[in-house]
């Protein structure tokens, strides 16, 4: 009988690191998306609404464990030649919460650059975050973080976003997300490439 509850149990841990690793939540991989950016400002003294488009360049490698590498880089082009670019690199510990779902923590260092036909501005600080990555199907991930950006000459940024990728191979997932940023909205479309 010990036998049989001892096999059960090992069965039971088998199958359950084999739907961890069929339901993809690795972070070995990179991340290509377009961008479309919307700057929307009224706060009873000023009042405009910029429009931009860029791209997002991400990438994450597993460093053994529950940790890993990962940097960010990211460049939007707005209405009278406001370039915004910005890149984030770090670590992050990621948590299986349960077999289909991982609690994300990162902290990173972070550039800022601002570039107009008349000047250019640059602005480094520490970038953190906290999200969740869960698979609502095998073939269906769903993720969202909330993240601060803190730049030593500029108020702190609280980053909200949400996206939904849907696997296409097990190598290949494409799909949507927005952030919202303060005043500027960002939708994005692009691909992950697992390796």
């Amino acid at each position: 009988m010990k036998n049989r509850a001892v096999i059960a149990a090992a069965l039971a841990l088998v199958s359950g690191g084999a739907s961890a690793d069929n339901n993809r939540l690795s972070y070995d991989y990179l991340e290509l998306r377009y961008a479309e950016s919307e700057v929307e400002v009224n706060d009873g003294f000023d009042e405009f609404d910029v429009d931009g488009d860029g791209f997002v360049l991400n990438g994450f490698v597993e460093v053994g464990g529950a940790f890993h590498l990962f940097a960010n880089y990211d460049r939007l082009e707005f209405d009278d030649n406001v370039d915004i670019s910005t890149t984030v690199y770090g670590g992050g510990f990621n948590f299986s919460i349960s077999p289909s779902t991982d609690l994300v923590l990162r902290l990173g260092f972070a550039d800022a650059r601002f570039e107009t036909p008349f000047f250019e501005d640059e602005d480094d600080g520490l970038f953190t975050s906290v999200g969740i990555r869960t698979m609502l199907h095998e073939d269906i991930e769903l993720y969202g973080s909330l993240a601060n950006l803190s730049l030593d000459n500029a108020e702190d940024e609280e980053i909200a976003t949400v996206g939904i990728d849907f696997f296409l191979t097990d190598a290949l997932a494409l799909g949507p997300w927005v952030q919202v940023i303060d005043d500027t909205t960002t939708w994005t479309i692009g691909a992950k490439v697992y390796f």
